[in-house]
């Protein structure tokens, strides 16, 4: 088994544990048998053989640093562990495929407007961040590009989809219907206690407000949507209302920094929280709906600044 000692001492070489090393030289001990037979009943082996010998344990060596490499991928999808090779982390949900992690960390990038529309997606720059092949990152543009959020343009790859100024006023219209449903069920079904959650984000977004950070501002205006999204206790409109959120979330983010636009959310939020917790269902969804609409002024502001 002289074959089998060199792999261990090989595989020490590269800093394997005793037991890849142990795992590697069964895996060749079958194929090094015969060899090593021969050489009992003669006492001597070829050169022919000692280049077979070598020759296996290279093979098995490589194919170790292959395996070793898939299974990097699958220990950053099941257990969301930094890859070594990338620079960001994969932290998958229960039951949740390598690419369907991947579409979540991008659309949570598109969402935050760090991905502008019509910036392209780089297959193999997005490879190489998160450590993981190719396909997983395929797989994760079709799912992006069946919600709307990417266009697959062949052989020039996906880009971050861009959308009419007709198309978006449009989509605006639909939003602010869907949010003011939320609102409506949510004064219908929330207790008191919820108060104290929405009113220490609505007081952050004040703090928010006053020192004129909007990235900051524009956060915190997710986390008060969000929580009228949960409070109105549907999950399938909470859904649908997040679904269509992404895809004008760059082009909202334009909006928070139109002029005064700050302290109109501000106080339109203001008028949203009493109504809920007072509630009124049919002043929430007004309130609502005329807050995500873009109506008037704001409406001719927006398209003026749209491209």
């Amino acid at each position: 088994m002289a074959a089998a000692v060199r792999i261990r001492k090989r595989a020490a070489s590269e800093s394997l544990s005793n037991s890849c090393a142990s795992a590697i030289a069964r895996q060749i001990r079958h194929k090094t048998c015969e060899v090593d037979g021969r050489k009992r009943r003669r006492g001597v082996i070829s050169g022919r053989e000692q280049d077979i010998s070598s020759r296996y344990e290279r093979l098995y060596v490589y194919l170790y640093w292959h395996l070793r490499n898939i299974m990097a991928d699958i220990g950053a999808h099941s257990g969301g562990k930094r890859v070594k090779n990338g620079h960001e982390s994969l932290t998958a949900s229960p039951g949740a495929t390598l690419a369907e992690s991947l579409r979540q960390k991008l659309e949570a990038a598109i969402a935050a407007g760090h991905l502008e529309p019509g910036s392209r997606l780089d297959e193999q720059e997005i490879a190489q961040r998160f450590g993981v092949s190719r396909t997983p990152v395929r797989e994760a543009f079709r799912l992006m590009a069946a919600n709307n959020l990417v266009e697959l343009r062949g052989r020039q790859g996906a880009t971050v989809r861009s959308i009419k100024a007709q198309a978006l006023v449009e989509m605006f219209q639909v939003m602010a219907e869907l949010e003011g449903l939320c609102a409506r069920l949510a004064a219908r079904r929330v207790s008191q206690a919820w108060g104290a959650q929405i009113g220490e984000i609505h007081q952050r977004l004040v703090t928010a407000g006053e020192t004129g950070d909007v990235d900051v501002f524009y956060d915190i205006n997710q986390e008060f949507h969000e929580a009228i999204y949960e409070a109105s206790r549907n999950v399938f409109l909470a859904d649908q209302t997040r679904r269509l959120r992404n895809q004008v979330a760059a082009y909202r983010r334009r909006v928070t920094k139109m002029p005064n636009r700050i302290a109109d959310t501000i106080r339109e939020h203001e008028a949203i929280m009493h109504a809920i917790l007072a509630h009124d269902p049919e002043r929430a969804h007004s309130a609502m709906r005329d807050h995500v609409n873009l109506l008037g002024d704001n409406l001719l502001d927006f398209l003026a600044a749209f491209e």
